[in-house]
């Protein structure tokens, strides 16, 4: 009997990680192959192509990012549509795969680490959906999963290309603050500030046409449906669905951003909110750390604070949550080694409702009658849910911060100190 007990978890092990990598391969390579079919990456190609005949990013009415990243998609935009959407497709997999990799050896390269990546990357769900759009999301869960796992000026210098590419990863600087590691910070900000100069000024000297994107709303929220986060909420109640009545437009047509118009008030609603959330988020933390981290607690600390920012942003559209796979895997690891059920268990409900599950009830309800439900409580609940697990996460990581210092614990956390 004590033979069985020892060979099961063993036997388990390599089953739960084949089946996995199946369900993956099925889920989020052939599901999304690319095709013609016009998807958010045909705004970085058109971008790109404008950079490449010396033109302005922004004549593509979409592309709303820095221009950064149209620069660096130059040598795509050359091939046709659908190549290049293939070479993107497939750069965004390498990525991803990269990523479950630096978390893996965080954890330990053991059968408990590899078991939960393994979970984690083939039903968390929103890679599908990221790379079915061709969204940037599996570059940025890289460039996260790096700034947890380095130390130094290489975890600097993975929050400043975050943030040259797409703002939220910055919030991170903060966790390089309370580590009074001032080196990265300024790694992170030298290398944000080259990302950022280099391309603006390509613009402003060499490029022809619109400096900016033509309209900047969007970077005061949305109340769209798709965007999962506590300012939308807020402006999804400042304008409500009446029972039976129709949806207001914006939350239909709120996921166009260019085309959105605010007003003061939404635009001051949806700040206050952000800026609130973000700032009693940070105190806390600060707080919980005695405003000091230390080099333990810097993984799972920023998995916290990237968990609080997506919850926080104006406008966090679901495929974002794919930024949130490193951080769950870390918390489900820490639970596992000290055996914490549960938090293990409330690590994996709030994952399920990061994504998984909402995306799951709200299509069901979307496919029975070819649109949204018109019942508040059904969009309230189900698009109100995700902020608050990413909440609830945010919680359960800080709380466990000053254990993951505790000197009793160092020799059983080993796993958790920078392994890179």
């Amino acid at each position: 009997m004590a033979n069985l007990t020892k060979w099961l978890p063993r036997a388990a092990a390599p089953m739960v990680v084949l089946l996995c990598a199946a369900w993956y391969f099925h889920d989020s390579f052939l599901d999304q192959m690319p095709n013609a079919g016009l998807s958010d990456f045909r705004w970085y190609y058109l971008a790109a192509q404008h950079v490449a005949r010396g033109e302005s990013p922004y004549l593509a009415e979409g592309y709303l990012y820095p221009p950064l990243l149209a620069c660096l998609l130059t040598p795509v935009a050359r091939l046709d549509y659908v190549p290049a959407r293939w070479v993107w497709f497939l750069f965004s997999h390498a990525c991803l795969l990269a990523a479950a990799w630096l978390i893996w050896r965080h954890l330990g390269s053991d059968r408990i680490g590899t078991c939960i990546v393994a979970v984690v990357w083939a039903l968390g769900a929103a890679a599908g959906e990221s790379l079915e759009l061709g969204q940037i999301g599996p570059q940025l869960t890289l460039l996260l999963a790096a700034a947890y796992t380095l130390a130094g000026r290489r975890q600097g210098a993975c929050i400043g290309t975050g943030f040259a590419l797409k703002l939220i990863p910055g919030v991170l600087c903060a966790i390089l603050v309370l580590r009074r590691d001032w080196r990265a910070l300024f790694a992170a900000m030298a290398t944000a500030s080259l990302l950022l100069a280099v391309p603006w000024a390509i613009l402003g000297c060499c490029l022809s046409g619109p400096k900016a994107p033509v309209r900047q709303d969007y970077l005061a929220g949305t109340p769209s449906v798709l965007s999962w986060s506590l300012p939308s909420v807020a402006l999804r109640i400042y304008e409500p669905l009446p029972p039976g009545g129709p949806m207001p437009n914006d939350w239909i047509t709120g996921n166009g951003l260019p085309g959105l118009r605010l007003s003061a008030g939404q635009r001051l609603l949806s700040a206050g909110v952000a800026l609130f959330t973000l700032a009693v988020g940070c105190l806390v933390l600060a707080v919980t750390v005695r405003g000091r981290l230390a080099p333990r607690q810097v993984s799972l600390a920023g998995a916290a604070i990237m968990a609080l920012a997506l919850a926080a942003s104006p406008v966090s559209w679901t495929h974002y949550q794919v930024m949130q796979y490193p951080g769950v895997a870390l918390l489900l690891g820490y639970a596992a080694r000290r055996r914490l059920w549960w938090l293990l268990a409330a690590a994996l409900v709030c994952a399920a409702f990061l994504y998984p599950l909402p995306v799951a009830v709200l299509r069901a309800y979307y496919e029975r009658s070819n649109s949204w439900p018109n019942s508040p409580a059904v969009m309230y609940f189900w698009t109100t849910i995700p902020p608050i697990a990413s909440l609830v996460l945010f919680g359960l990581m800080t709380r466990e911060l000053p254990r993951v210092d505790a000197k009793r614990s160092q020799a059983r956390e080993e796993t958790f100190s920078p392994s890179l």
